[in-house]
């Protein structure tokens, strides 16, 4: 095989892995944050989920892809209307994820005592490093192989097509979601050639969210007493 036709090979091998790791957490309900905090066990499975993740798509790519590791190495000044763009997106994406908590009652009736502060540090640094990885890979690596061997256009929608498929298994209004916020997010990464401004995008998005689902259904009692 030469060179284009192994690193297909093995962006095929790292999405199916990760694929049919997410279709088992799936079946077992684990799907995210919320689902995990209220199952037993949830959050050490899930943390595993985001390690497992964190090989396939950043170290095994970073590794065996080194083509790409430009991508992730450098971060540059954009250009002023990019930078614009840019500020706005990251503000919308905090306020949409501040917006969706608040409309999600449940988390106002449920607490579960038995998570700690060690458990929110140790969550946070592992999902937030699986979402830079996360990045590297979907608008990284995906998005530029598609970029050296099609269209723009094409290279979007093909990347865009993973990240939807990837999704598969989360809420309707997700999967739907994803559709835009992936063209965004591979908009940003080819104007500055860098994943750092899509995962500080993504990062708003999560961040906020899942920072607040975290204190509502496990911390806030402790923070007021």
């Amino acid at each position: 095989m030469n060179n284009s036709e192994i690193i297909w090979t093995l962006i095929g091998i790292i999405f199916s892995t990760y694929f049919i790791v997410s279709f088992v957490f799936n079946k077992l309900g684990i799907q995210n944050l919320h689902k995990a905090l209220i199952s037993a066990n949830g959050l050490r499975l899930l943390n595993l989920k985001h390690l497992l993740g964190i090989v396939l798509f950043g170290v095994f790519s970073y590794i065996m892809m080194p083509e790409f590791r430009v991508l992730i190495e450098t971060i540059e000044i954009a250009k002023l209307v990019v930078l614009i763009a840019f500020f706005l997106i990251l503000f919308l994406s905090a306020f949409v994820s501040y917006l969706s908590i608040q409309k999600r009652e449940e988390i106002h009736k449920v607490h579960i005592s038995h998570y700690s502060f060690s458990n929110a540090w140790m969550y946070f640094i592992i999902r937030f490093t699986f979402l830079l990885c996360y990045e590297f890979f979907f608008r990284g690596v995906l998005l530029f192989k598609f970029l050296n061997e099609t269209s723009l256009f094409l290279a979007i929608f093909y990347s865009t097509t993973f990240y939807v498929l990837i999704h598969i298994f989360d809420s309707k209004k997700e999967i739907i979601g994803a559709i835009p916020f992936g063209i965004v997010l591979c908009l940003f990464t080819y104007y500055t050639n860098s994943v750092w401004y899509a995962f500080l995008i993504h990062l708003a998005l999560s961040s906020v969210y899942e920072i607040s689902m975290f204190y509502y259904l496990t911390l806030k009692d402790k923070i007021i007493s």
